[in-house]
């Protein structure tokens, strides 16, 4: 008896010590989201899995400034791209049934796309390499603002249009959410429900996330909803977002919802799941480069522990589900505070649990910022006016004015510099500083993080020049116009939807501007004369306007 007695101290006594080490953690995680943890301000809600058992959860901040209502751990938000894993286990799922293949052209389901004369594959729609354009930038080109109604059939009349890819499929790797749009349009025509119906019937409603939907209409009511909010500069203004472009977006849930998922997931790993499994398949380049972008899922690591992850942002929602699998370990954050960074505050969150292992490796980054303060003479000072090239369509041009010198990036306002050196100057502004190099006489380069900028010498646009660029362009793949003129010697473009707004000309590069939209590069006719241009805008390349 007095065996079990003193055992029964001990596993009371192990517990009160996982529960008083749990309730330290607990406050460690209060106090990485203080500046959330008010009743004037949205915020966060947060949730960790460790060993397949919740232990956090937490909301901070609030869901609706207009009716006061916090925060808690069943609110409910637009999960943004995190959605993409869903999509990834769908198709996963539907390969597991025999019901399509990853080497499927994608036309022997959606024939209404076109050829391109390239095969796209269901796998290049998978891991981001199908070339299709990325619908929010090419949208937005057409004239869509942002905050506005964004459908699936849009989308889907979007890249019925589009006339030529932004590279070979399988060649490179770039973030498309159009392809993923295009997996869920797949699963409705192989499974004949719509996407919404087929998440429910084969995934929601079977793990009980009973507040999980797909939005396929923007006027749904959504219970326990947490509005979004960004930041006025007084208060906050709340965020439109009637978006529905489900397979890459538009899921709605909570933290303790997806915990059930990811749950789940874990579990899956751990006996093998063929459909788990074929979601973390990786794929290669077609020059051989290894592609770690999953089935809506990115694998990577952080000082040898491995993590699984996805993260998202759209009308101020932000939000992120990080795996470490080995640790048994996951990280959940929703947030609906415009400018919430989920990345960071998830591995901070990590590290009270992993201690050591998962902390980022500390770089040594000296900074010029303590050095005192010299005075360089006029004379060296003039050798180093002048512009620098950074990088395409960035540079950075050095005025010395009044014995000072300043540096002033295209596009920007100029900022003053503090010589550390006769050739090292720090830019308070910039929190970083300048190296030039060759100082004995006209500096030619100077070094800028890394990157060895050569000087330039800009060119200057005449009138007359500036106004071969003017006209109107129409884009056929976006049956949009834009109108380009000649106002205070800069070429203004008008879009009706868009409104006015100026190009940028390239300091060395003729016929190169950039744009609120993108870079821009005008063509030229056998004649010499301006007869279109391309726009190039992160995810959308050379998609054409040809002059009327």
């Amino acid at each position: 008896m007095r065996f079990y007695f003193l055992l029964l101290l001990s596993l009371m006594g192990l517990n009160c010590s996982a529960q008083s080490e749990r309730g330290a953690v607990a406050v460690e995680i209060d106090s990485l989201f203080k500046t959330y943890n008010r009743t004037d301000a949205p915020g966060c809600a947060v949730l960790v899995v460790k060993d397949k058992v919740v232990v956090f959860k937490k909301g901070y901040g609030m869901a609706n400034l207009g009716y006061n209502l916090p925060i808690v751990p069943a609110s409910v938000f637009d999960i943004a791209s995190v959605s993409k894993q869903f999509t990834g286990y769908a198709i996963a799922k539907l390969i597991q049934q025999g019901k399509v293949s990853i080497d499927d052209d994608i036309h022997k389901y959606l024939p209404e796309i076109p050829q391109f004369g390239k095969t796209i594959t269901i796998g290049h729609l998978l891991h981001h390499t199908s070339g299709l354009r990325d619908w929010p930038s090419a949208l937005h080109i057409a004239g869509w603002r942002w905050g506005e109604i964004f459908t699936f059939e849009d989308i889907m009349r979007m890249v019925k249009k589009q006339q030529d890819l932004n590279f070979e499929p399988g060649s490179k790797y770039s973030y498309s959410n159009t392809g993923y749009n295009l997996l869920a349009a797949i699963v409705e025509k192989v499974s004949g429900l719509s996407f919404r119906n087929w998440m429910a019937a084969n995934l929601f409603k079977p793990l009980g996330m009973n507040s999980s939907q797909v939005a396929d209409d923007h006027q749904l009511v959504i219970n326990n909803l947490a509005s979004s909010y960004e930041s006025n500069g007084e208060g906050f203004n709340q965020v439109n977002d009637a978006l529905t472009a489900y397979g890459s977006s538009s899921i709605y849930s909570s933290v303790e919802d997806l915990a059930k998922w990811v749950i789940y997931f874990q579990q899956g790993m751990a006996d093998n799941d063929p459909v788990i499994s074929r979601m973390l398949e990786e794929s290669k380049l077609t020059n051989g480069e290894k592609n770690s972008y999953c089935y809506g899922l990115i694998q990577d690591s952080v000082n040898g522990v491995k993590t699984i992850s996805h993260n998202g942002g759209w009308a101020a929602y932000n939000t992120v589900i990080v795996n470490y699998p080995a640790e048994q370990l996951a990280v959940i954050i929703l947030s609906n505070a415009g400018g919430f960074h989920t990345d960071p505050l998830a591995a901070a969150v990590a590290e009270l649990f992993l201690k050591d292992k998962a902390k980022m490796p500390i770089l040594d980054k000296p900074s010029a910022a303590p050095l005192p303060a010299v005075k360089v003479s006029d004379k060296i000072l003039k050798n180093y006016a002048g512009t620098f090239k950074l990088g395409s369509g960035w540079y950075a041009t050095f005025t010395l004015e009044k014995g000072e010198l300043m540096v002033q990036a295209n596009g920007e306002a100029k900022f003053p510099v503090e010589a550390k050196s006769d050739s090292l100057f720090w830019v308070p502004a910039y929190q970083s500083s300048f190296t030039f190099v060759n100082t004995n006489g006209k500096a030619n380069v100077v070094k800028y993080k890394g990157i060895m900028a050569e000087r330039v010498i800009p060119m200057k646009l005449s009138p007359e020049m500036l106004n071969a660029f003017t006209g109107v362009f129409h884009s056929p793949e976006l049956e949009t116009d834009y109108v380009l003129s000649v106002v205070n010697s800069k070429i203004q473009v008008h879009h009706m939807r868009l409104g006015d707004f100026d190009l940028e000309a390239d300091l060395v590069s003729p016929d190169l501007f950039t744009s609120e939209l993108g870079a821009i590069k005008f063509e030229r006719s056998k004649e010499g004369k301006i007869s279109g241009f391309k726009i190039s805008s992160g995810r959308v390349n050379n998609l054409r306007f040809d002059k009327r």
